[in-house]
């Protein structure tokens, strides 16, 4: 299938559902934050979470966090590592947070076994100002993405809603 094919194909799931606009929204911005996590492995669980608590739409959510997958990660992790070092350093934390000197961020791709090593032995090095930065920025993102989706989900329902009916009445 091409990318195109499975877009529309997950939009049509996701306006089939019947559910109000607000919940496709609040779901989509909820999947989006929480990709925002550093924590990878439980991003649908969290969005499941999150979507349940905030009564939004579970499949609008599983979609959002399709915005943390292998290509954007990378950018995220980096994005949000800095903030949560800006952040962390606002509390002083410096000392905390610091990499040694002999290792830098770049260190992961050219000594990656020295990297990981010093991350199994020193894990809040990098989680703390990841989870930090991750933490502030799906709270930044989430209204950002509410409202920038809400009223094209609008208009689009009302697109397909309207599609919907002309395929009922059938040809005149």
């Amino acid at each position: 299938m091409g990318w195109r094919r499975i877009g529309r194909y997950y939009r049509h799931r996701l306006f089939r559902t019947g559910d109000s606009n607000y919940k496709i929204a609040a779901g989509f911005a909820n999947g989006v934050a929480v990709s925002f996590s550093p924590f990878v492995g439980t991003h649908v669980l969290q969005t499941l979470f999150l979507s349940w608590l905030l009564r939004a739409s579970f499949i609008a959510g599983f979609i959002g966090t399709a915005i943390g997958n292998p290509w954007t990660l990378p950018f995220i992790f980096m994005l949000i590592y800095k903030a949560g070092v800006v952040i962390c350093g606002l509390f002083g934390l410096t000392d905390f947070i610091a990499l040694p000197g002999n290792l830098a961020l770049h260190s992961f791709f050219e000594k990656p076994l020295e990297f990981m090593a010093f991350l199994f032995t020193h894990p809040f090095t990098l989680l703390l100002p990841l989870t930090v930065g991750g933490f502030v920025y799906g709270i930044v993102l989430w209204p950002l993405i509410f409202v920038v989706l809400y009223y094209p989900v609008r208009r689009a329902r009302q697109l397909y809603d309207r599609q919907r009916e002309k395929m009922r009445k059938g040809p005149l």
